[in-house]
């Protein structure tokens, strides 16, 4: 008897969901030994007091389900840390949920925020995973454009995309892929919107300790006025350097976390106990950019001179860049070719729109590498670029 999952058998929402490219890409390279420049993957370990806490959880027996909530002193760093950083005052208690990692942050707000129909508009360029997000819901991704080159958000465009089914608006800032930090003007025009049109914003923050220069991160949660339509989403993947621990959280009003916390009942239960020990034990740094900024300078220099056309990032982990200057291929088949001839890793365009043929000149690299590596990558795309026969 054949094995073979029949389609009928699979949901729509599931058969719906293409596999991420990047991590299709990223799996290749990994098998060849190539040089990846697309993944936003940490350098290296949590803090030591981070691991001997978790450590020291576990052996004492803390291995069994935590509050949905999330542990109090987790929420507690969060709140700590949030109006130490950004002057914001929130309720550890009724405002703060521990989730099993942003996406689950993300997922567990849509789902908490929006019914099956509903619209969520989502700027774009977007996040790869987002859509699906949306979609698995049982709603509709609207896309709403960015301004083509300085990627900052155009409030005709927002309002224009409302319709009377507009539930939610899923942003993200500091932005991925284009490293745009949003301003606190584009924030409070956006969130004058939400709340005269009732939507909720579903900010992703995870890479809020990431800003450069003389860009300041500005947050919905920032703005008094507008705290009722907000459910911020963080991570500590990112600034504590801990991707595989699986630990974010959502800061919303009391409303909106209860049924959060609801949600995160039905899917994880919590996340891990002992992890969630080792992560409260230090506070989270206010700023990783400062350890980043040279890989980003020497990035964003080697791209331009090998012809490139950026946007220098603001924030973030990564460089959005045109290519059409240097090659006629399409950025899907650039990045193929790339792969398999230099043994180097990017990020395709075409993943960050809903039309593929959108992002067709564009690429994204990261510079969260350790030099060297960064160096010997760089090398290879340059000189794939001087010597391709295209």
């Amino acid at each position: 008897m054949s094995m073979s999952l029949k389609k009928t058998l699979l949901s729509q929402r599931a058969a719906g969901l293409a596999p991420l490219s990047v991590g299709r890409l990223a799996a290749t390279a990994r098998e060849r030994g190539a040089v990846d420049l697309a993944s936003g993957v940490p350098l290296g370990n949590p803090p030591e007091a981070v691991l001997t806490a978790a450590t020291a959880a576990m052996r004492a027996g803390r291995n069994q389900y935590a509050p949905a909530a999330g542990s109090p002193q987790l929420r507690a760093v969060v709140a700590e840390r949030l109006s130490r950083d950004r002057a914001v005052v929130v309720d550890p208690e009724h405002e703060v949920t521990i989730t099993s990692g942003a996406t689950e942050g993300v997922l567990a707000a849509l789902l908490a925020c929006v019914d099956p129909g509903d619209e969520v508009l989502v700027p774009e360029p977007w996040f790869e995973s987002y859509p699906g997000a949306v979609r698995l819901v049982g709603a509709v991704p609207r896309p709403v454009p960015l301004t083509l080159g300085d990627w900052r958000l155009d409030t005709d465009v927002i309002r224009a995309a409302i319709t009377p089914r507009t539930r939610a608006i899923l942003l993200n800032t500091p932005h991925n892929p284009t490293g745009r930090v949003f301003s606190a003007a584009e924030i409070a025009a956006l969130m004058e919107i939400c709340v005269r049109r009732d939507i909720v914003c579903i900010t992703d923050e995870v890479y809020d300790s990431f800003v450069f220069g003389r860009c300041e991160m500005t947050s919905p949660l920032d703005l008094p006025s507008a705290r009722e339509h907000v459910v911020a989403v963080g991570s500590f993947s990112k600034s504590l350097q801990m991707s595989g621990w699986r630990l974010g959280y959502c800061v919303a009003p009391p409303a909106l976390s209860a049924g959060l916390r609801r949600v995160v009942e039905r899917t994880t239960v919590c996340a891990p106990t002992p992890l969630q020990e080792g992560a409260a034990a230090v506070s989270a740094a206010s700023s990783g950019a400062e350890n980043f900024r040279a890989t980003r300078d020497a990035m964003v220099e080697r791209l331009a001179g090998a012809g490139l056309e950026l946007f220098h990032p603001e924030g973030g982990w990564f460089v959005w860049s045109r290519i059409d200057r240097v090659t006629p291929l399409p950025a899907a088949e650039f990045a193929v070719r790339l792969l398999d001839e230099a043994g180097v890793l990017v990020a395709p365009g075409p993943a960050f729109f809903d039309d593929p043929r959108d992002g067709s000149r564009w690429i994204r690299t990261s510079f969260i590498r350790d030099p060297e590596i960064m160096d010997q990558g760089m090398k290879r795309l340059e000189n794939f670029l001087r010597t391709a026969a295209w």
